[in-house]
């Protein structure tokens, strides 16, 4: 039976494969395993890229030659593992009209993928706002977007049908992703024992009931 660790590890490989499928990429994709080892190890700001070379075994041109920079780096890790976390939402939500549906479904999802993939969340909630702070940031915006517009327009119809509070647009990701990254960086740093899937219909319930509307 394989370890935990192994399992993890394997997965990221997966997200990683993924991201680069191509043979010829697969010095990329040693270079992104090995960051990440390193990112969660030591940090992004203390991590260099002499730290990433030791580690993956590839010279610092080939690093610079992949990715320009460390920035370079930190946002190709982000950007797999974030498209990897849109795919798996997007095939629970795909079909969905009503909004209910939608919510505990992209919990579900959400959480789901942070329990299957614990190095690659740490890494998520470590480094995001560093990449949208970044010159990579516009790019990680529109991912985003791209990930939410269909359940934004869920909300947006429920709203009319008032079944969905109107609330700020802004204000919509904290009521229905918060108390479900709260838990998930509370378990990935050991704080709960529950993985986070375990609770998923808890959250999910949760997070429908801020927002929508009380009858």
């Amino acid at each position: 039976m394989p370890s935990k660790t192994a399992t993890a590890t394997d997965r990221t490989d997966q997200v990683l494969r993924a991201a680069l499928p191509e043979d010829r990429a697969e010095s990329k994709r040693l270079i992104l395993a090995h960051a990440l080892t390193a990112f969660n190890a030591r940090g992004i700001e203390a991590t260099t890229i002499d730290d990433v070379r030791a580690a993956s075994g590839q010279s610092v041109g080939t690093i610079y030659h992949h990715f320009k920079n460390k920035e370079g780096v930190v946002a190709a890790l982000l950007f797999a593992a974030v498209d990897d976390q849109s795919r798996a939402i997007s095939a629970r939500i795909e079909g969905l009209e009503d909004s209910h549906a939608v919510v505990e479904s992209l919990i579900t999802a959400y959480v789901g993928w942070i329990t299957a993939h614990p190095d690659l969340a740490r890494f998520v909630f470590m480094a995001r706002e560093v990449v949208a702070s970044g010159p990579f940031g516009d790019e990680l915006r529109q991912r985003i977007s791209a990930r939410y517009a269909p359940i934004d327009a869920c909300f947006a119809r429920d709203v009319k049908y008032g079944r969905v509070m109107p609330l700020p647009e802004e204000l919509i990701p904290a009521l229905v992703l918060g108390a479900a990254e709260w838990y998930s960086q509370s378990w990935l740093a050991g704080r709960r024992m529950a993985s986070p899937a375990e609770r998923a219909e808890m959250l999910a319930e949760a997070a429908w009931r801020s927002i929508a509307r009380q009858i």
